[in-house]
């Protein structure tokens, strides 16, 4: 729930030191340098007026205000977090990156509760809209996905504040059974901001849940996804692509726990370094014992554009049952000297050849997709950041 007490709960909440595992590869130092040792007592004005860039028809909602620009369809309510019914989201217990869910639940000020009811079929995506600020700002969103209910969500973070800011962000998703989400995460701030964010999500039997997470902004993101296969037959699907430049800082935390049998994961990430950028990404999948059946398998490709860029990748699994298929795999490498000299020697720029090779190597998991307009944009993003390596 929410509160209003936050000096007195984040008294016990040390910022992570690079000694905490979890941690080990981002370091929250950048922000308090920007923000100051308090960082958390500089809470945000009104958000910049800055509209999306999606432009998409949708059902478009603002996380800020919890305000939408058209009337829901049925079977589909909105309400602020704090009049919304907390026991839809309550769920089991669920290690690791406990930093991130007390940071968030002591800090939020707001948020959003976005119910579906059984069997909806809605005809346009829902985006919620998350506009950053200066300052410090933080929510919790709860989104409830009935049975038998297929629905799309996009969340873009996004804006043009001109001071330094951090928003913290966690969202706790409920799939009942046979329920279906896609869900499109693309974090697009600007250079000077912070972005914490956590995902929470509960899946119940023969659920499907479908991410596609682009991370593009903000000086320094970090994500914590937690999902919990509660029910036999339980299927997610995690695709994440994250181009950086510049000094930019991007991890992401992945924790799958398979705990029902006939469960399957999958877990497709493929990250662009350029310039001074670093990425961390940590994919771990945990098999319960009796969780029999259990179908997983992750990748991690990742591409140095400079000899300045960084990766540091760490695939995990943790099986207690025999009867189980799991695989994983990670790899790091630059761009295909030949196949460079070959797009050159076609009279192609060097730059020019550099983006077509980065976008080939993007394509895998951008064809996954299914929004038009969605996909332009993260191409024109990605575009516009490279290339920049030496």
């Amino acid at each position: 729930m929410l509160t209003n007490n936050a000096p007195q709960q984040l008294t016990g909440i040390a910022l992570p030191s690079l000694q905490d595992e979890d941690w080990k590869y981002t370091s929250l130092s950048p922000l308090v340098a920007a923000l100051g040792a308090a960082w958390w007592q500089q809470r945000a004005g009104t958000p910049v007026a800055t509209p999306s860039e999606l432009t998409l028809d949708s059902i478009r909602i603002n996380a800020a205000t919890a305000s939408c620009d058209r009337a829901l369809p049925d079977g589909v309510t909105l309400r602020p977090w704090r009049e919304s019914d907390h026991g839809l989201f309550d769920l089991p217990p669920a290690p690791p990156l406990p930093y991130s869910a007390k940071l968030a639940r002591a800090l939020a000020d707001g948020g959003i509760c976005l119910c579906i009811a059984d069997g909806v079929e809605l005809e346009q995506p829902i985006l919620i809209t998350h506009p950053e600020a200066t300052g410090s700002s933080a929510r919790l969103h709860g989104i409830h996905i009935g049975a038998g209910t297929n629905a799309t969500l996009i969340d873009h973070f996004h804006g043009v504040a001109t001071g330094a800011g951090v928003g913290t962000s966690l969202c706790q998703i409920r799939l009942q059974a046979n329920a279906a989400l896609d869900h499109y995460r693309i974090q697009q701030n600007s250079a000077s901001h912070f972005h914490l964010g956590r995902i929470e999500i509960g899946q119940h039997r023969d659920s499907r849940y479908r991410l596609f997470a682009a991370e593009l902004g903000s000086a320094l993101s970090r994500l914590d996804l937690v999902t919990t296969l509660l029910e036999q037959g339980a299927e997610c699907t995690l695709n994440g692509l994250m181009v950086l430049a510049g000094r930019q800082h991007a991890d992401h935390h992945l924790h799958i726990n398979h705990a029902a049998p006939h469960c399957r994961s999958r877990v497709h990430y493929r990250t662009v370094a350029d310039d001074r950028a670093r990425v961390v990404f940590n994919g771990a999948v945990r098999v319960a014992k009796g969780a029999n059946g259990t179908d997983s398998a992750q990748t991690n490709a990742n591409l140095l554009l400079s000899k300045r860029a960084q990766v540091d990748t760490k695939p995990e699994l943790e099986i207690y049952n025999d009867d189980v298929k799991c695989a994983h795999g990670a790899t790091v490498g630059q761009l295909d000297a030949e196949q460079l000299f070959y797009l050159q020697s076609r009279g192609i720029a060097k730059a020019e050849a550099r983006q077509l090779l980065t976008i080939a190597f993007a394509e895998a998991l951008l064809d996954t997709v299914a929004i038009p307009e969605l996909r332009k944009v993260i191409e024109q993003a990605i575009m516009a950041k490279l290339p920049h390596g030496a």
